[in-house]
């Protein structure tokens, strides 16, 4: 409590840093030379992740599946859907009526009662992770978006019984408002980037991203304006992929189902939806949300 530390970094090429640290308590002095590497993680490592909080209700499940192996079968499913938030105050995640989360709940980090962030009302809330509630050592980032230089970007509305074809080889494609809803279908012939600068909307029995291959479609959200996926008795909204929105609320309600993951700074969830989490997109390192870090050598010089 009555010392100092200060440290100097000095980048290797790639993501590779040597790090002189050095500590200084009354007249002793202690320095620290050490080679670290950086090793980027996708920032799709949840099912659902608020930076600010996760609302679950009604009747809403989470489970997982890896569609590297295969598409997603109830009967196999994981329990690998976990949801998770950058808050440490209560109510950063809140559950009410019959949950189901097969997996853990992650809160932010430091917290030395991590169950004090989750605030839980009526029903019942099946929590299957071990522990069931966790602190993240470190909290996501949730680096900002911007549209690439050169992009321009148009409304969209695909309704009725329509198929959208978004060639990959055109990417990335950007919507200012982009409306899906009444059976229609927004896909890609291949990997995609999409991102939307205004608002965006799904409902009624539509489909969106690419079912048989779950990571192709990256859905940015670079407004602040709410986001909705809401299914309903006559069917189901579908999303295949990976949604992020650093500053907006992401609605997730009905029916609809989440094949993927859906990253942003609140996500509220109600009705019958379900979210099944996509391992495979645990592998992506665009957009990054964290880093391992790998000590390589260190000495006292």
């Amino acid at each position: 409590s009555t010392g100092s530390y200060w440290a100097t970094v000095h980048p290797q090429g790639g993501l590779v840093y040597l790090v002189n640290g050095h500590g200084l308590h009354g007249l002793d002095q202690r320095d620290i030379e050490a080679v670290v590497r950086l090793t980027p993680r996708s920032i799709f490592q949840y099912g659902l992740f608020g930076g600010s909080q996760v609302s679950v209700s009604g009747q809403a499940i989470t489970d997982s599946f890896d569609s590297s192996q295969g598409a997603y079968d109830p009967s196999t499913a994981g329990h690998e859907g976990d949801i998770g938030t950058n808050s440490v105050v209560t109510g950063g995640i809140t559950i009410s009526g019959s949950i189901a989360i097969n997996g853990q709940i992650a809160v932010g980090p430091g917290v030395a009662d991590p169950g004090s962030v989750v605030a839980i009302s009526g029903g019942t809330a099946l929590i299957t992770g071990t522990p069931p509630v966790e602190s993240q050592s470190v909290a996501m980032a949730l680096p900002p978006l911007s549209i690439p230089e050169g992009l321009s970007c148009s409304d969209l509305s695909v309704q009725g019984q329509t198929t959208m074809l978004l060639p990959s080889a055109l990417g990335p494609h950007c919507f200012h408002d982009l409306s899906i809803g009444g059976g229609a279908t927004l896909t890609a012939d291949g990997p995609v980037k999409v991102y939307v600068t205004g608002a965006f909307t799904a409902s009624g029995n539509t489909v969106i991203g690419i079912p048989t291959d779950p990571t192709a479609m990256l859905l940015f959200l670079v407004s602040n304006e709410q986001a909705t996926f809401e299914g309903s008795l006559t069917g189901s909204t579908e999303f295949y992929g990976g949604m992020y929105a650093p500053s907006a609320t992401i609605t997730i309600s009905g029916n609809a189902q989440v094949f993927g993951s859906v990253v942003a700074q609140a996500i509220e969830v109600s009705g019958d939806a379900q979210v099944h989490y996509n391992e495979a997109l645990g592998n992506l390192t665009d957009p990054v949300g964290l880093y391992d870090t790998d000590v390589l050598s260190w000495r006292e010089p």
